[in-house]
């Protein structure tokens, strides 16, 4: 993904294991489905929002866009078997998904984090001819893509398993251990900032990833900058 001067410009214009994994227990005590009163500093940053992402980002149309059917469908058939009993609500896509929302949290991201991070990384240049392409979740779950089709494919899985938009940021990072641009998707909780990243099998805090230095990020139609403050 590649985005130098991207800051510059915008002044211009498949669950294999979960069962073994812990929870943390603080975060099943805030409900996200609600939206958080203000979101964690990432990475020592702070977001400041800067007006609608298609007017801004035009090539991130896509994260303004539902989840598609087949998606979800492709998505409730591989948690069935992790939905509790006493909560299933039948077999159906729909009430799989719905059931799915009485899980623990760490549980349903890391669920999703499994399920994307199952599928191969595959540069834009080499699946579009393009540098950058932001493409819609669909896609991405058949052909594979790079770091931001990741992220905006956990975003809104979890937003359909429960998860409020504004919990949510597609974080898009300059990762200055590998000089390249990357995205993570970041899940404010329990006053702490999760990292669901396509490079990382586990979820984690934010801390855990000092190399990543933010430039944006965006909640769907939200586009907010990211500012070090000053020393």
């Amino acid at each position: 993904m590649k985005r130098r001067g991207f800051v510059a410009a915008l002044g211009a214009g498949a669950v294999a294991g979960l069962a073994a994994r812990p929870s943390v227990a603080t975060a099943a005590l805030d409900d996200v489905s609600f939206s958080a009163r203000s979101f964690t500093e990432l990475f020592g940053t702070r977001e400041y929002f800067i007006g609608d992402t298609v007017e801004k980002l035009p090539r991130a149309r896509a994260a303004t866009l539902p989840l598609d059917e087949a998606t979800a469908k492709h998505f409730a058939r591989s948690i069935y078997n992790l939905i509790p009993a006493s909560t299933a609500g039948g077999s159906h896509w729909e009430k799989i998904l719905d059931s799915a929302k009485s899980l623990d949290p760490m549980r349903r991201m890391q669920m999703v984090n499994d399920f994307a991070n199952r599928m191969p990384y595959v540069e834009d240049i080499d699946n579009y001819g393009l540098r950058d392409f932001w493409a819609e979740t669909d896609t991405f779950f058949e052909i594979g893509g790079d770091c931001e089709d990741f992220a905006l494919a956990k975003y809104k899985l979890l937003n359909r398993i429960g998860f409020h938009a504004d919990r949510m940021r597609v974080v898009l990072v300059v990762d200055k251990k590998r000089n390249r641009q990357h995205a993570v998707l970041a899940v404010s909780m329990a006053g702490q900032a999760w990292m669901l990243d396509s490079f990382v099998r586990d979820v984690v805090p934010h801390q855990t990833a000092p190399q990543y230095r933010p430039t944006v990020s965006l909640s769907g139609p939200r586009l907010y900058l990211h500012v070090a403050p000053k020393a």
